[in-house]
This record gives structure tokens, sequence and C-alpha cells, in this order.
């Protein structure tokens, strides 16, 4: 009976021993089952580990993200996580996160590898795309650095909603723009009918503004002038006596300016830096991808 008990009470202990560690696992270790590409699609195109929305606003933006990807035949994926670093030798890349979670789930399985993934590290408040397939083409270096602008008030301010609702939206744009074969890019970057149009109203009210002031100004100097009631109050009584008349050509200045030439660089747009295209690296897979990443 006695060695009974004591075998018992071995086995709680190496339970008491076990049970740690096998649950700081579950919390730190990967999003995915194996370091090898699935062939098919592991997990939902939202995952909101750091619980930034809640649970009516985790169904509304996956089935945004669902009929999104549908619509495209594109994955269209979001992912939050408290610190991307908790889940492999990230260091200072959240880069390399997105693709192995975009790879190891299985998310190329689908649409022929076509597909962008919007990753968000709550901690070190840390951001990354990751694209894959077509989709590399379709959000180009430019496009992801100003779709990323769009995002960037809603993240800063906490409204994460927001934030993924009007990526979800923008994509939009992004897909139509490629499928009409005009990539959004550094010397392609239309504008929507109705942000040309909202501009018309506050530029018409800036330009009143700016011609009123000096109009104002003006009739403010002229207030003690008052009309004469005939032309006597205006000439002058002493004539016009002119006796000498005289020209003289003093110097003369030619001034050269060279004419601009095309070198060909691809630089442009409002924004410099830029060659246009995507630039492509290789994930832990080995598969390619494009893809950006930065701070909030």
């Amino acid at each position: 009976m006695n060695k009974l008990k004591k075998v018992f009470l071995l086995i709680i202990a190496l339970v008491a021993i076990i049970l740690p560690s096998t649950t700081a696992y579950a919390i730190s270790g990967p999003l995915w089952d194996s370091n090898t590409v699935p062939t098919s699609r592991q997990k939902d195109r939202l995952l909101d580990n750091a619980d930034l929305l809640s649970n009516e606003e985790e169904a509304d933006i996956l089935a945004k993200l669902d009929a999104a990807s549908q619509k495209y035949s594109s994955n269209i994926v979001i992912v939050t996580v408290d610190d991307y670093r908790d889940y492999g030798s990230y260091g200072d890349y959240p880069q390399g996160f997105a693709d192995d979670y975009f790879d190891y789930n299985g998310f190329g399985a689908d649409y022929d590898e076509s597909g962008i993934l919007f990753m968000l590290s709550k901690e070190n408040r840390s951001w990354a795309f990751s694209t894959s397939g077509t989709a590399i083409d379709v959000f180009t270096d430019y496009g992801q650095d100003e779709l990323i602008d769009t995002m960037l008030p809603y993240l800063s301010d906490g409204r994460y909603y927001d934030a993924f609702d009007h990526f979800i939206s923008a994509t939009d744009r992004y897909y139509s723009a490629y499928a009409n074969g005009n990539a959004i890019d550094v010397n392609n970057d239309p504008k929507t009918a109705k942000e040309i149009l909202g501009y018309i109203p506050l530029s018409l009210i800036i330009g009143l503004i700016l011609a009123l002031i000096p109009v104002l100004a003006m009739k403010s100097q002229l207030d003690t002038v008052h009309m004469k009631p005939n032309a006597a109050g205006y000439q002058s009584h002493q004539g016009l006596n002119m006796r000498i008349h005289e020209d003289r050509f003093i110097r003369s200045h030619v001034s050269h300016t060279p004419r601009p030439q095309n070198n060909g660089s691809s630089y442009g747009g409002s924004r410099g830096g830029y060659h246009g295209g995507s630039s492509v690296h290789h994930s832990s897979s080995g598969h390619s991808h494009g893809g950006s990443h930065g701070h909030f």
C-alpha cells in the first residue's frame, strides 16, 4: 500500500513538472502544425490572437475577408499576435513571421498561391505585409506604402476594426487597377472620381478666402476717399511741361537654361526612391514573397 502511494505521489510530481512546460509551449509555440507547407488551407482568414476585436467585429471582418478572397481569387488574410517574436527567432524582422504564417498554414494552396497577409504585433507595435503569387504584382512596393499610410491613422488611434475594414475595402482598388492592366505603382496612382470631387469644394473655399483678403485690405485703405463732383478736383494747376525726352541703352543680358533630358530614370510620382514594381525575397520554406514591414 505504501509502495502504491509512493508511485502515485511520484506521478503527481511528474505532472506538476511537465504541465507548466507544456502550457508554456502552447502559449509561445508556433501558430502552425509543422514547418512543412500543407496542401490545403489550415486556418480561417482571420486570427485575432492579440484579442483586438470583439466577437461581433471578428465575425464581420472574417465574413468580409472570405467574400473579398472569393471575389478576387486571392487569399486576403489578417493575423494579430501579442508579439511575433514569441513564435520563433525572428528578431526585428516581422516580415519573416508573416511569410511563415502564410506558407505553413497553407494559404498558398488556394488560388494558385495568390494572396496578401497583413500581420499586426501589439506589444512592439509592428506590422508586416506578405504577398504571394499574383498578389506580388498587384501590391507593388509603392502600393504597399500607400496602403499602410492610409491605415496608420486608425492603427495609431487603436481603432483596429476600422484599420482592418479599410484594408479589406482598399484591396478592391488594387485588384481592379491590376485587372485593367495598370497596377498601382510609382507612375500610376489613379485617384477615384469621389476622391477628386472631394477636393473641389475645399479648393473653392480656400480660393475665395485668399481672394477676399487683399480686396478687403484695399477697401479699408479707401475709407477716407470721397468722390469729387467734377474733374476740377483732379487737375494739376501747374500744367504739364516736358522739355527733355531721352532714351538710353544701358546693358544687355542673355540667360541660357539647359533643356531637361530624359535619362530613363524610373523614379517619379509623389514618392521618390521607388524603382517601380515589387521587390521579392524568399521565405524559410523557399517560396517567393513580396512584402514590407514597419512600426505604428
